[in-house]
């Protein structure tokens, strides 16, 4: 075998395992990426399901409320049919009421006492002893397409009437087009006889057909609430259609995409891996066909001057360029060392290409991991929340439990840590509108030196950031994340005002006003932050709108016109107040006035006292689907003395409270984000509807304003064991009694 052969073989073995790894990462991509996809239209077609469930739902209510008319329960048809044409309904809805027997009595459509045809295509009521929805029919008046919904009405525990109201089906169409699905995709609604009831494409004409019956069979053969299929449309588009069942009504929505969509979104983000691995490919093709010429020509030399030798004629040694051979020529006795030493040099260079290549894939492979690390920080906030939840009442729980000096100094460290890592996640959901301010005492000059490494990284390089702040203490009362939002916000107004670079200038002192030098603001000391830049300036008529909220000289989409407006809301938040300098050409300086305090020192966290007798035989159920939070959680409010009893989700915790077996429950305490069916306002509200003397505390590491806007008690996550017993304590000494609670029906 020749010395090109080998070579070419060698280049094969090199290759081969890293274009069949390519070839495998290929695929995997491929199938998470079809993954996704299907999970995206599985969310899709589940939302469109929700959606109209929840319209039938709205329908049933107003059906169940007219059912439960005194006036129709005590039969008083003409009266209820008076007040139901003087009410108003919905468009294009209208109400029957049929005896037991399904002959229609009364109509909101017609006068009454006057003869009502049968409705058509509505299915006998002796099926629906209860309210339900009824497959799609034609109206016989409006000659519309509608569905009915049905209710019994009872007196003394039989049927009297059946009460029905059929409505149009605009309104689930408008739900349909509310997704806003492309062109090319088409999306429909199927009742329980799987009647198209509509359709995004050309529904004047599908409405009221049958779906296919292949379709239909597909539909009917899985089990599952969703799903997929591969089908034709009626305009014989080749599709894939992914469908999800609303458990309610029967009804199925479809997603259908066509079929070369789908593979084109499955493969388009593997074409750039492919170019890449085919360009690596010729590239390693190439260096070693360079390569193999490098070594092949001088050998080709060599051996046309030994075979001259051979043949006793007189030649000059070939200048090959590289020593070994050129000595070969010229020594023959050494050609064999020499062919040794030049095997031995390519083998090394072969080696450095081998290794220089594997650094280039795993820096690629490294690259690819950031990538998907910076996809995964868009939603750690709350996991973090409740990680930083389990390690604070752990750490308090082993701090309580633990003797050992050199432990509780381990300890200490630890809680510190966990505390700069709550400030830090507060700082990203505040940032997010994630979250609502808290009232601290900080020293201004410190937290601004906090944020000299974020101002720095918002400011470009022609910028240059100047801190004049004087030492000594600078104490006031303020969100220390809204402040720094506040100081934020003014930098980058500052740097977007130079465009060309210049100095940025926060300055910090104080003033002590006296009774009239301002109107707004009492005789006091006060800190002043000043904010100063080279810019282009402002103009008098600018200056007089500069804090309205929304009003912005930027071009559109370069601001929101929301930044000056937060400064001049936090300044009058903080009691304080916000003034504005600024001349065309010569720049702008804001500053924000806020209430000095006198200087406290950190006070020692208090020791957390043994609750009162009454309040050590107080019951806690404990609501969250993290088993870690539950678990340290549970330790903490059993070493306060509380009896506690944990559910992982809000209808667990209803069967518990339901449950007269087992000891009542004085506390709920709730994780407000939760999967399932209620969130933890909604179980709130439900456990108080019918325990009203239960007491609620909800716990969250997102917005603390949704459930305080509904009454509730709320600890921002994560909480610590002293926060936590001040609020059990707060809830249990509230005016309400401390008793069992009692359902309310």
């Amino acid at each position: 075998m020749s010395i090109r052969a080998r070579l070419i073989w060698l280049v094969v073995a090199v290759i081969t395992p890293a274009l069949a790894f390519a070839l495998f990462a290929t695929y995997s991509v491929y199938k998470a990426q079809s993954y996704q996809i299907d999970q995206g239209m599985y969310e899709a077609a589940r939302g469109v399901a929700l959606a109209v469930e929840r319209e039938l739902e709205r329908y049933g209510a107003i059906v169940t409320t007219l059912a439960a008319s005194p006036t129709l329960v005590q039969g008083d048809l003409r009266t209820f049919h008076e007040r139901l044409q003087q009410t108003i309904q919905p468009i294009g809805t209208g109400v029957t009421i049929f005896d037991p027997n399904g002959i229609p009595l009364a109509d909101s459509d017609y006068p009454y006492g006057t003869p009502l045809p049968m409705p058509p295509s509505l299915p006998g009521f002796e099926h629906y002893p209860l309210l339900a929805v009824s497959p799609l029919f034609r109206d016989p008046l409006t000659r519309v397409h509608s569905v009915a919904v049905h209710r019994p009405v009872m007196r003394d525990g039989r049927i009297i009437y059946y009460l029905t109201m059929r409505f149009p089906l605009a309104r689930i169409g408008a739900l349909l087009e509310a997704q806003e699905l492309p062109e090319q995709w088409l999306g429909a609604v199927l009742d329980q006889t799987y009647t198209i009831v509509a359709r995004t494409r050309d529904p004047d004409r599908h409405v009221g057909e049958a779906a296919g019956a292949d379709f239909v069979a597909g539909l009917r053969a899985s089990p599952d609430r969703e799903g997929k299929l591969t089908s034709v449309t009626r305009d014989d588009q080749p599709v894939v259609t992914f469908f999800s069942r609303a458990e309610g009504s029967g009804w199925t929505a479809l997603i259908a995409i066509p079929r070369a969509d789908l593979l084109a979104s499955v493969l388009s983000p593997i074409g750039t891996a492919c170019l890449g691995i085919l360009f690596v490919l010729a590239l390693a093709i190439g260096l070693a066909v360079a390569l193999g010429r490098t070594i092949t020509r001088p050998l080709t030399q060599l051996d046309q001057a030994a075979g001259a030798l051979a043949r006793g004629e007189v030649f000059e040694p070939p200048q090959t360029g590289i020593d070994e051979t050129d000595r070969t020529a010229q020594v023959l006795a050494k050609a064999s060392v020499t062919i040794h030493r030049s095997s031995q040099e390519m083998s090394e260079r072969v080696q450095e290409a081998v290794a220089q290549a594997e650094r280039s894939h795993r820096a690629l492979l490294q690259g690819q991991k950031l990538e998907a690390l910076g996809n995964l920080t868009a939603g750690i906030s709350h996991e973090f929340n409740n990680l930083l939840q389990s390690m604070t009442v752990g750490l308090h729980l082993a701090e309580m439990l633990s003797s050992n000096p050199r432990a509780k100094r381990a300890i200490e460290t630890c809680q510190r840590s966990a505390q700069r890592a709550t400030r830090l996640t507060r700082h990203l959901m505040t940032f997010s509108r994630s979250r609502t301010g808290d009232i601290e005492q900080v020293d201004l000059r410190e937290l601004i030196l906090s944020m000299r490494e974020l101002l720095t990284g918002a400011l470009p390089n022609n910028v240059v950031l100047e801190l004049l702040l004087p030492d000594g203490a600078w104490p006031t009362a303020l969100d220390p994340v809204q402040c720094e939002l506040a100081i934020l916000n003014l930098a980058i107004n500052a740097r977007d005002a130079m465009p060309e670079g210049g100095p940025l200038t926060i300055t910090l002192h104080s003033v002590v006003l006296e009774h009239g030098n301002s109107p707004n603001l009492p005789a006091g000391a006060y800190l002043c932050v000043t904010v100063a830049d080279t810019g282009c300036g402002m103009s008098k008529e600018i200056q007089a709108r500069a804090f309205e909220p929304f009003f912005t000289t930027k071009a559109i989409g370069e601001g929101t016109g929301l930044g000056l407006a937060q400064v001049y809301g936090f300044a009058h938040q903080s009691n304080g107040a916000v003034s504005l300098d600024s001349e065309v050409g010569k720049g702008s300086r804001i500053t924000l006035l806020l209430p000095r305090i006198e200087h406290q020192g950190q006070a020692a966290n208090p020791v957390q006292e043994a609750p009162p007798r009454n309040k050590r035989t107080a019951r806690v159920l404990l609501v969250d689907d993290d088993a870690d939070v539950r678990e340290v959680v549970v330790s903490m409010l059993e070493e306060l003395g509380y009896q506690v009893d944990e559910a992982p989700d809000a209808d667990t915790a209803l069967t518990r409270l339901a449950d007269e077996a087992q000891p009542a429950i004085d506390v709920l305490l709730s994780d407000i984000v939760m999967p399932g069916r209620l969130d933890g306002v909604g179980l709130a509200q439900e456990a108080q509807r019918f325990y009203p003397g239960l007491r609620v505390i909800l716990a969250t590491g997102y917005t603390e304003r949704i459930a305080a806007e509904h009454g509730f008690r709320v600890l921002a996550k994560p909480f610590t064991s002293q926060t936590l017993a001040e609020a059990l304590l707060d809830a249990l000494e509230s005016d309400a009694r401390l008793h069992p609670a009692v359902p309310r029906y």
